[in-house]
């Protein structure tokens, strides 16, 4: 029997024995396929979206359009909430009860206790009754009278220029013009004792003025001391040439400064009286003549 040999303890130096062999090269056509591959292997699946079964269409029943169905809707909906409100506002039967306490009290108390009378539960509803009437309708106009000035006769040292009442046909202030010409600021008074009364004069004085005037037509204007004052007084749509006054000509109270006219811009015979306070400012005649007229300065 030969002998065994041993194993030895000896490292081995040959290291070529324990490498695997080289991979056998591969063809351009396989390396483009093995490329491939591992590509499709690292992409993520895409899952496959399948498309959903239409539905059935049954033969022989009529298809509506959206449109005439969505109408129908609106049609029934409207329909059945006039069907509610005509329910809720139809009045019911009047009745009356009285519901059984649902309070159970202690022993030894008692409830309240209401007494109805009978007539308050009569369902008869009791209506007022009114009257129609029609106020009769004044007729005003602003800066527009039709009473009576003028009512101061006799003595004073201030006089209204008629000696009795005389109509009055428009006041001091804003007015509706009477004439397409005419001024809506009436900053005088109208008096209309009829065509030719004589006009006298309010208060002793000097004639300033005394001519014709566009619009003034034959018009004075006298300056007067009253109080110790300084007013002018103007009278306008005298009739043409019935004025006597001349300019710087003295004049007392109650002389003739002419006669009631239409000349000038005017719709009628009338005086139009104006008083200037300090010679300049208007201020309202008739005002002013019922706090002086009569007086002595």
């Amino acid at each position: 029997m030969p002998a065994q040999r041993k194993p030895s303890c000896r490292p081995v130096t040959n290291q070529t024995a324990l490498l695997p062999d080289p991979p056998t090269p591969l063809t351009r056509r396989a390396a483009l396929d093995a490329e491939r591959l591992a590509q499709r292997a690292r992409a993520p699946r895409q899952l496959r979206h399948r498309p959903l079964p239409r539905p059935r269409i049954v033969t022989g029943s009529p298809t509506r359009p959206r449109r005439a169905l969505s109408s129908q809707l609106v049609i029934t909906s409207a329909a059945a909430a006039v069907v509610l409100f005509a329910t809720a506002a139809l009045p019911g039967p009047a009745t009356a009860s009285v519901a059984a306490p649902a309070t159970i009290l202690a022993p030894g108390v008692t409830g309240q206790s209401l007494q109805v009378a009978a007539a308050a539960l009569d369902p008869t509803v009791q209506r007022d009754s009114f009257t129609v009437s029609t106020p009769a309708v004044v007729s005003s106009t602003p800066g527009t009278a039709t009473g009576q000035v003028g009512a101061v006769t006799g003595g004073g040292d201030v006089r209204w220029p008629f000696p009795g009442p005389v109509p009055q046909s428009s006041g001091f202030g804003y007015r509706i013009a009477p004439c397409a010409t005419c001024s809506t600021a009436h900053q005088g008074l109208d008096l209309t004792p009829g065509a030719g009364t004589p006009i006298g004069a309010v208060a002793d004085g000097v004639v300033r003025v005394s001519g014709r005037h566009s619009e003034f037509g034959q018009y004075v204007i006298i300056d007067h001391q009253v109080g110790g004052q300084l007013v002018s007084t103007l009278y306008a749509h005298m009739i043409i040439g019935s004025s006597p006054l001349r300019t710087g000509q003295r004049v007392a109270v109650g002389d003739r400064v002419g006669l009631v006219g239409s000349s000038g811009r005017s719709t009628g015979a009338h005086l139009h009286l104006e008083v200037h306070q300090g010679g300049a400012t208007p201020i309202d005649p008739e005002a002013w003549l019922r706090s002086n007229a009569g007086r002595n300065f």
